[in-house]
Formats: structure tokens, sequence, C-alpha cells
């Protein structure tokens, strides 16, 4: 079947092919393993290593499918018609999204192990840093950016709901002024609450530091995040779905070319952020920096920097890595392993008293919980709404033709 004979109906029973039993399978086996391993550390005499792997990994994962959200309201405020077959794939992290609201309920009940603000009260700080203003709006801004996302996914999924349920022909434009106002909406909010949850979770471990940047750094991190993410999870449901007529190899490179550009984005975020601090030489701000990059940490700081950047810079510069399947998998993985290992870098280190890394069955076993979680999530959304938009894989197919 080429480019040229796939007809709607075609694409119609494609959004039906979503392997919802596949994903629930080995969600819920990783989501039950890891489970295991998060009860047994909770009740262990010494639980809290096993908060501060909740904690880096809550930060990853919600990062991460907000991020997927938002890939998808940019494409289509910016009207990227090239996206139309894969936009659902990112539109599914809606559902995780909404699970983030009970796993923050962990963060409240495992204050007392990871917020160092707790026992070491910052007066210079006031009233920001209080348990309950801290818990309240961040709860409120993880609740507000899921109610936007979904509102924002349930319209534009409206239409081949009609379509694929009930036979009913919609055009790529129906509704398209409220999808776009609603997708700007999104990423303003997105922007602005993920620099907060940023500041809020992240940096205020970390006593008297303090970046501008910071909010930044963390909300674009997690925006590569859900690239390298819908990269992996395209290539694998081209596959297992039969979408290699659908999803070409010019529009995997388009995405990978995503991908590579925010790598460097996140290079040169990272560099500002290091430049002004080192500039700037004071000891409050030097401090975040040098102790991980020195000593016990500087391997992790190092492996972030490869990870993140280098390996995949300079594996994706060319074409032919990004077309490939196995090389734009490779690299994907390299970089997620690279984002939560930053992730693990900026939390743990201000919350250990000065050990230094351990990676072990409990860090393991808590991110098998939350990708089983993601799984799960996504196979729900899947087994809800079409995965496969059939007005917008025809409209991107069509002008693929041309």
């Amino acid at each position: 079947m080429s480019v040229a004979t796939i007809s709607r109906s075609d694409l119609v029973q494609k959004a039906r092919q979503a392997p919802v039993a596949r994903f629930a399978l080995f969600g819920a086996l990783a989501a039950g393993l890891g489970g295991i391993i998060l009860v047994l550390g909770l009740l262990s005499r010494n639980p809290e290593r096993t908060w501060w792997a909740y904690h880096v990994n809550f930060v990853f994962w919600v990062g991460l499918a907000q991020g997927m959200v938002v890939f998808a309201a940019t494409q289509k405020l910016a009207k990227g018609h090239w996206s139309g077959v894969i936009i659902r794939f990112a539109e599914a992290g809606a559902a995780f999204t909404t699970v983030a609201l009970l796993l923050f309920i962990g963060l409240i009940i495992g204050r007392q192990y990871i917020f160092t603000w707790i026992h070491e009260p910052r007066p210079e700080i006031g009233w920001w840093l209080t348990s309950k203003w801290f818990f309240v709006r961040n709860g409120a801004i993880l609740a507000f950016l899921s109610w936007l996302s979904w509102r924002f996914v349930r319209h534009d999924t409206g239409p081949d709901v009609r379509e694929v349920s009930g036979g009913e022909k919609v055009v790529r434009t129906e509704d398209a002024p409220r999808i776009s106002r609603e997708a700007a909406f999104l990423i303003l909010a997105y922007a602005f609450g993920y620099s907060l949850l940023g500041y809020d979770l992240i940096m205020s471990l970390s006593t008297k530091w303090v970046s501008n940047l910071f909010g930044a750094f963390y909300f674009m991190g997690s925006f590569l995040a859900g690239l390298m993410m819908l990269a992996i999870l395209s290539i694998l449901l081209r596959r297992t779905m039969g979408l290699a007529d659908i999803y070409t190899s010019r529009q995997q490179h388009d995405l990978g070319k995503l991908c590579f550009g925010f790598s460097v984005f996140w290079a040169y975020l990272m560099w500002s952020q290091f430049l002004v601090i080192w500039y700037g030489n004071l000891p409050e701000e030097t401090y975040f920096i040098f102790y991980r990059l020195t000593g016990a940490w500087r391997p992790v700081g190092i492996a972030v920097f490869l990870m993140v950047f280098v390996i995949p810079f300079i594996g994706l510069l060319g074409a032919k890595p990004k077309l490939l399947t196995l090389t734009m998998v490779g690299f994907a993985l390299v970089s997620l392993l690279g984002l939560w290992l930053e992730r693990y870098l900026e939390v743990v280190p201000a919350i250990n008293d000065g050990q230094g890394p351990v990676i072990g069955i409990t860090e393991v076993g808590v991110t098998l919980f939350f990708a089983g979680l993601f799984l799960l999530s996504w196979g729900f959304f899947a087994g809800r709404y079409p995965i496969i938009s059939p007005r917008l894989a025809a409209d991107a197919l069509e002008r693929e033709q041309h």
C-alpha cells in the first residue's frame, strides 16, 4: 500500500488498532513489580532513600507527560500539518497528568523526607515556603494544567470520535480557531506553571541557591523528554500498528530534527545558567554547581552532559541516524536516561546529607512503578480515543504527496 492508495476508511480502521492490551500488560507488570519495591522501601527502617527516588521520578515523569501534550499544542498553534499522524500519541500524555494528581499526594505524605526547608525554615523567603501554601499552590498548578490539557485534547479529538464511531466524515479545520486558542493557553500555562514547579519542587531543596533561569531549564528539559518519548512511541507503534505507509521516513526525519534541535537548546540553557554563576562567583550560587561537578557526584554530572547533549548531538547530526529505527530509538533512550539522571542530580544531592550517589534496586523499582503507570495511562487513553486522527493524517499524507 503506497501513500497514494491510503483511503480515509483505511485511516479510520487504523485508529481502532491501538495495542491497548499490550500497553496494559507491560504497564501492569512494571507498576506491580515497582510498586512492591516501593512499598517495601517505604516500610523499611530507612525509607528516606525510597522517598528521594519517588520525588526524582515524580518531577521526571510528570514533566515528560505534560511536555508531550504541549508538543501537540505547539503543532496546533504553528499549524504543523506533518505531525497529523502522530499527534494523538502525544496527546495521550494527558491521561498521566490526572495520575500525577494522585501521585502528588505521595509528596505530601513523604514531605518530611523530601523538603529540607521543613526542618530548616528559611525566614528570608517568608510565607512562600510554608507547608500549607506550598502544597496547595503546587497541587493547584498540576490540577489546572491537567484540566487545560484535557480540555484541549477533548476538543481536538471530538471530530475524530464522531468519525470513527459513527462514520461521519469531518474536515480538518473543524473547530480550528477554538482549538488554537486552547493550545495557546496551554502553552503559556505550561511555561509559567512548570517554571513555578521547577522552583518549588527542585530549587527550593537547595538552601539559599537561586537561579532565575532554572524554571525555564526545567520545563524545556521536560519538553525534550516528551519529544524523545514521542519518537520512541512513534517508531514502536509504526511496527505494531502497521503504520509504515502512514508514519513515513519524512515525518520521522522531522521529529528527529526536533529532538536534535532541542538537545542543542538544552545545552544552551545549561551553559547560560552556568556562565552567569561562574562569572558572578558568589558562594551561595557556585556551591550548587561545583558540588555536582566534583568529588563523588562528578561522574553523574559528566554522564548527564554526555547523554543529554554530546551523544544525541553527534549521533543525530546526520539524516541517516534519524531515519534508522535502531539508531533513533537508541539515541532517544540515551537522552531519556540522561534526563532522568539530571533530575536525580538536581534533587538527591540537596537532601541526602552529603552522601554520594547510590543507584540500585530502590531507584530502579520506583522508576518501574512510574513507567508502568505511564504505560497504563497511555493505554487508557488509546482505548477510549482514536489513536490516529483520520482527518489530520489524511491531510498530512496529502501534503506529503505534493
